[in-house]
């Protein structure tokens, strides 16, 4: 994500607020369903001068800002009044893994039981319809009574005939809620709404489901059971649901979303080069293979991440991904998406959107060659390290935010955290700019592979069980480097002085 200190976009790094990066994932498992109107990124950071950066207007710093997060899609947590449910898996071949909990009216006739089979087959129905591109099937399920959401479901089936789809999957982990006397009558049959998680894999990119979740009402006609709508809980938007997706390809990328299609070229082609950029340093140990979601304004990137509008201006761009349960899983499972922010975007010149882009993509390499989480300003410092990497920008230029808050007497006494990268709590430029310098400091006075060592261990789950993420690094700034954090923090601090002197 990307932010300016004075509210300007920067080159974001990963991540935005309340949502957990590269090195605070919550633990996956299947993902559970989100709460609308979750924040799915953390953190960004203020970076050099506008005509350092290229930037087109202002003196600001870019901050680049880029952040997985465990869940985003499928969410963190169940909608208020809502426990844990039995999930129900439509699975690959078709068939039903677990009973659901419905909570229904009893005016249908039917138990329980023939309703889930009969959501069963509704679901399965619409992920044949989308593998075989069959809009008759799509439109089967759905009531030919709710003209609205039919021609919803009609524009929404057409938008994505061009995503190249592994695999579309349906959980339905439980009820949505009870719906009113005024929605029971509108609807005129039994109903009730189901909180489904609908997942799909890209082909050639996601090794995973990436998972969203939606509360689909269903109402029994006189043929069946059928879909009446979608807007009965907080479901949450994909590409999609937001317009008509183009999809270009690169050598190493996927890029989708309603942008134009000289935009989603541009992004495209910076993502490949981005690749290269991060491989030089982190290694080859990654799969080399990102997808990036081009909505065409700020408005559709707040939806994507289920944000309001609040703090999105200092965001450019953000990295988000549901993560594996075990440590094995989260180096073999990937869905990551990276999300352009076009605003932002626009307003930074070609050195800014290289650092956006390379910072990003150095979160999603990280992710997807580590097991275990680090502090967050490890991870959003050293992906902004690798994003100004070979820039020609100095450190100076770099963080010129942070420095001045230095040399107002205000700077930083501690490595940053969570809260500092929070672009809802706080300005987060100084954050990013000052975690960079930290990871800048280590890559000096050890050198680079050091610093790669550093986070490698870091981010290496334990043998003997769960570590806190502290304990990690402390462990390996004893092993890697042979001092502690403690230690470094002081110096980190005095060269935070020196530079602003």
């Amino acid at each position: 994500m990307s932010a300016t200190d004075d509210g300007t976009p920067r080159a974001p790094l990963d991540g935005g607020p309340g949502v957990p990066h590269p090195g605070a994932h919550e633990p996956p498992g299947p993902p559970s369903a989100p709460a609308s109107g979750r924040s799915p990124h953390r953190h960004r950071r203020g970076r050099g001068t506008a005509g350092a950066l290229g930037l087109t207007s202002g003196l600001v710093a870019l901050a680049v800002v880029a952040t997985v997060v465990a869940g985003h899609r499928a969410g963190d947590r169940a909608p208020a009044g809502q426990g844990a449910t039995p999930t129900v898996s439509v699975t690959t071949d078709g068939s039903l893994a677990a009973p659901a909990r419905t909570g229904l009216d009893a005016a249908s006739g039917q138990s329980e039981a023939e309703r889930t089979q009969a959501l069963r087959a509704l679901l399965a129905k619409r992920r044949t319809a989308v593998l075989e591109h069959d809009a008759a099937t799509w439109l089967a399920t759905v009531d030919p009574g709710e003209r609205g959401f039919r021609d919803r479901q009609r524009t929404v089936f057409g938008n994505l005939r061009d995503v190249p789809f592994a695999d579309w999957t349906y959980r339905v982990t439980g009820t949505g809620g009870t719906l009113s006397a005024s929605r029971r009558a509108e609807l005129g049959g039994p109903a009730w709404v189901a909180r489904v998680l609908v997942g799909h894999r890209l082909r050639g990119f996601d090794t995973s489901p990436s998972y969203a979740e939606q509360y689909l009402t269903v109402v029994q006609r006189a043929s069946g059971w059928v879909l009446a709508g979608d807007t009965d809980g907080g479901s949450a938007p994909q590409p999609w649901d937001l317009g008509r997706v183009r999809v270009v390809r690169g050598d190493h990328v996927l890029v989708l979303g309603t942008a134009s299609e000289g935009a989603l070229r541009d992004d495209a082609a910076e993502a490949d080069r981005a690749v290269q950029r991060v491989g030089r340093l982190w290694g080859g140990s990654w799969p080399r293979r990102v997808v990036v979601l081009a909505p065409r304004t700020q408005r559709e990137f707040g939806r994507l991440l289920l944000r309001g509008t609040s703090g999105l201006s200092q965001v450019a761009a953000v990295t988000t991904g549901d993560l594996g349960g075990t440590p094995a899983a989260r180096a073999r499972e990937h869905n990551d998406r990276v999300v352009v922010n076009p605003s932002a975007f626009a307003r930074l010149g070609p050195i800014g959107r290289r650092v956006v882009l390379t910072h990003e993509l150095t979160h999603v390499a990280v992710r997807a060659s580590t097991t275990s989480t680090v502090p967050i300003w490890l991870s959003e410092g050293f992906a902004d390290y690798v994003g100004y990497r070979g820039t020609g920008v100095s450190r100076r230029a770099a963080s010129d935010d942070v420095l001045a808050l230095v040399r107002a007497g205000r700077g930083p006494k501690a490595l940053p955290d969570a809260a500092d990268f929070d672009p809802e709590q706080t300005t987060i430029a100084p954050s990013y700019s000052a975690a960079y310098l930290a990871c800048a400091l280590l890559a000096d006075t050890y050198g680079e592979q050091r610093l790669v060592d550093l986070y490698r261990a870091a981010a290496t789950a334990p043998d003997h069980g769960d570590t806190h993420p502290d304990q990690q690094l402390e462990a390996a700034f004893r092993s890697q480097l042979g001092t502690s954090e403690r230690r470094f923090t002081t110096v980190w601090v005095r060269y935070l002085r020196t530079l602003a002197a």
